[in-house]
């Protein structure tokens, strides 16, 4: 009759096996990364709000009052909700898979209605990409830094077809890209701009992949630690004396 294993016991590693801490460590990191990235996003908030408040009564409305200011409001707002939401999730150490991902679009979705209503590509709104992107790299996933990268280069093109085919008009704008150089964006600094979040998501890719193999020559020296801790302790028998004469 064969001995069972009890099936609550972990499994002894072979001689040949290696731990990846990477795996090990991976929820608890996550947990960390998120945290992180939510406390800097409710301090680029606050951040941002401030300046947007400051310009306003500096400039006495200007372009960024009146209907702007309304919108930016209530992003900021939504912005603010978001962060109390997440912050009670990780405080109650509820981690989903899908939690960093819905958080990083909903940030990118908030940044692109942001360049709808300032109504102008050119403007400084569409650099807030490079965080989100950057931001992705923290949680040390790299399936949400290609979601962040890529779901910031569609934010772009959104905010550049908003711009064409909503405020100027799509037939207005392509009659007159040519003639009126004030109202069109130029396919260079379009494609200079994609490039540029392409580059930066490779660049986090990297960062991402430099810190699992940061953590590779570790694996051994754990998986050789827990193989001794599992192996029982061989007592030797005390020589046996002899007999005298």
């Amino acid at each position: 009759m064969g001995v069972q294993r009890d099936p609550a016991a972990p499994l002894l590693a072979s001689p040949d096996s290696v731990i990846d801490p990477w795996i090990m460590r991976s929820r608890v990191e996550s947990l960390a990364g998120e945290a992180r990235v939510n406390l800097v996003r409710l301090a680029a908030v606050f951040a941002f709000y401030l300046r947007h408040l400051i310009a306003i009564s500096a400039q006495g409305g200007g372009s960024e009052g009146g209907q702007y200011h309304v919108g930016a409001t209530i992003i900021a707002g939504a912005w603010f909700a978001i962060v109390v939401a997440i912050h009670v999730c990780l405080s109650r150490r509820y981690l989903p898979g899908w939690l960093k991902y819905a958080s990083c679009a909903f940030d990118l979705l908030m940044v692109t209605l942001l360049g709808m209503m300032r109504a102008d590509p050119r403007s400084p709104v569409v650099l807030l990409y490079f965080p989100i992107i950057i931001s992705a790299a923290v949680r040390l996933s790299l399936p949400l830094v290609w979601f962040a990268t890529v779901g910031s280069a569609l934010g772009y093109l959104a905010v550049l077809a908003h711009y064409a085919w909503r405020v100027i008009g799509y037939d207005r704008y392509y009659s007159e890209y040519w003639t009126r150089k004030e109202l069109r964006i130029p396919r260079g600094d379009e494609a200079l701009v994609i490039l540029a979040l392409i580059v930066t998501g490779v660049f986090a890719g990297q960062v991402v992949r430099q810190a699992r193999r940061l953590t590779r020559p570790l694996a051994a020296t754990i998986a050789t630690s827990e193989q001794l801790e599992s192996e029982p302790a061989i007592e030797t028998a005390p020589a046996a004396q002899e007999p005298r004469a």
